[in-house]
């Protein structure tokens, strides 16, 4: 009976360690170092198929509103030119950015105060957007660059201040309310400014 017993525990033992080597085989987990790989390469910004600088992705600068300008290679191989176009097309991409909170602070204080015309507030949104551009464009500066060494493309990492948007942004909306000291006032209560601190912090993100 003992014999029995044993013959049967053994070939169960068998069974088992058989299954143990087949769940292992089929199952078996990557190294720490595949992983890692493939958890870097996830994550890793790339421009037409080559590792760029993570701001060619992600055009950010803290304290700054951030905008990325590309120019690309052209056929005189002018260098001069190239970043006078990528600057160009940072700086666009700098005022539309600009365009869109203005646009956002008028719509809360809008939303806040209840009055007004909407052909009024259009108006005044679209007066300080011209004005900040004009006005605040003309100190952003190029803090970076990268060239794609697979196009020669020219990458630009365009920023200005957000204090000095800030104080134009706020001179701006007082002038486009003109002579309406009643509706700036109410401009302050609502506090706009407030939202106006909001979507620069929100700059470059």
């Amino acid at each position: 009976m003992k014999n029995i017993v044993l013959k049967s525990t053994l070939g169960l033992a068998v069974i088992a360690t058989l299954f143990t080597g087949c769940g292992t085989k089929t199952l078996e987990p990557q190294t720490q170092k595949q992983a890692d790989i493939i958890e870097e390469s996830d994550f890793r910004c790339k421009q037409d198929g080559e590792l760029a600088p993570k701001w060619t992705c992600d055009p950010y600068v803290e304290g700054s509103i951030a905008a990325l300008g590309i120019a690309k290679k052209n056929a005189g191989n002018d260098k001069s030119m190239q970043r006078s176009e990528a600057m160009a097309d940072g700086r666009d991409a700098l005022a539309s950015q600009i365009s869109i909170k203005v646009s956002n602070l008028f719509k809360s204080y809008k939303g806040t105060t209840g009055s007004g015309e909407a052909a009024t507030f259009d108006a005044s949104s679209s007066k300080v957007s011209k004005q900040l551009a004009s006005e605040t464009l003309a100190g952003s500066t190029a803090i970076d660059s990268w060239i794609s060494p697979k196009t020669g493309d020219l990458y630009l990492l365009v920023t200005i201040k957000n204090t000095p948007v800030k104080e134009k942004m706020d001179e701006a909306v007082k002038t486009s309310f003109g002579n309406d000291q009643a509706m700036y006032q109410k401009f302050i209560a609502s506090k706009a400014q407030g939202e106006l601190d909001v979507e620069l912090s929100k700059a470059g993100k």
